[in-house]
């Protein structure tokens, strides 16, 4: 029931935000970093082309699924967001999916496995690095309270006055905390699985979660196109026009 009310919510803003015919439109699936909520990707909405609708997937246990449980087993979370999306996609206008830091492997995930309903436009994938190998983040959620929001704050994703602030800052890091759990349990498909469409890689060179960043090449079938953005992991907090540019270039090349 409380799923249910969620996707009423996004179809009351689906159909309250769209102004075209659906025919011209194209629904873009935001999935965010560890610990975002529907607000994650605000700051670039401003900028996206009028043809856009952008439907950000909000992770159970944050925003309006706060009342939630945090799913902890990483299958089930990738089923939960599955079927949001499956629920929410337009039968009558074609679709593009974009996943920040965790979101890119749930992304890269959904379409390997031919987990949504058909064959999408484009995929941007970002602050992500290699998935091929485990990495070193896929233990932040082992590390002491002290280690981990040293870890968060270095990538730069903690606001000073939330530090300032230690009840704050235990609410704000509990789902971070878990979705890096979830992070923690990704295992890279061991038969060459690609995605079936042109895909976006946007990274910043001083991030090291995006390290071995040219194996994206060879994750798709189509063309692949890289993009240097900002100094550090989270640089959708500063550059989030630069990001809307790429995502409007690239999503213009389509005939809708």
């Amino acid at each position: 029931m409380k799923l249910e009310r969620y996707y009423i919510k996004i179809w009351q803003h689906i159909i309250n935000t769209s102004e075209s015919n659906s025919n011209e439109m194209i629904q873009l699936f935001m999935l965010p970093y560890a610990g975002g909520d529907h607000a994650s990707f605000n700051k670039i909405l401003p900028y996206l082309n009028k043809n856009i609708e952008p439907v950000t997937i909000e992770y159970s246990g944050r925003g309006n699924r706060r009342k939630e449980t945090f799913i902890k087993e990483y299958q089930k979370f990738l089923d939960d967001i599955s079927v949001t999306i499956n629920v929410l996609r337009r039968p009558d206008c074609p679709y593009a999916l974009l996943g920040y830091s965790l979101g890119s492997a749930v992304v890269f995930d959904l379409l390997s496995k031919h987990r949504i309903l058909g064959v999408p436009k484009h995929a941007f994938f970002c602050a992500r690095g290699s998935l091929k190998v485990k990495t070193e983040s896929q233990s932040y959620h082992l590390l002491s309270d002290t280690e981990f929001i040293k870890v968060i704050k270095d990538l730069g994703g903690i606001d000073d006055r939330i530090l300032s602030n230690p009840r704050f800052l235990d609410i704000f890091m509990r789902p971070i905390k878990a979705d890096y759990s979830i992070w923690g349990q990704y295992t890279h498909p061991d038969n060459n699985a690609k995605i079936p469409c042109n895909m976006s890689i946007i990274y910043s060179p001083q991030d090291p979660l995006s390290d071995n960043i040219e194996d994206w090449c060879e994750m798709t079938e189509k063309e692949s196109h890289f993009y240097e953005i900002g100094n550090n992991h989270f640089f959708i907090l500063q550059h989030y026009k630069e990001l809307a540019d790429i995502i409007n270039r690239e999503l213009e090349s389509y005939e809708i």
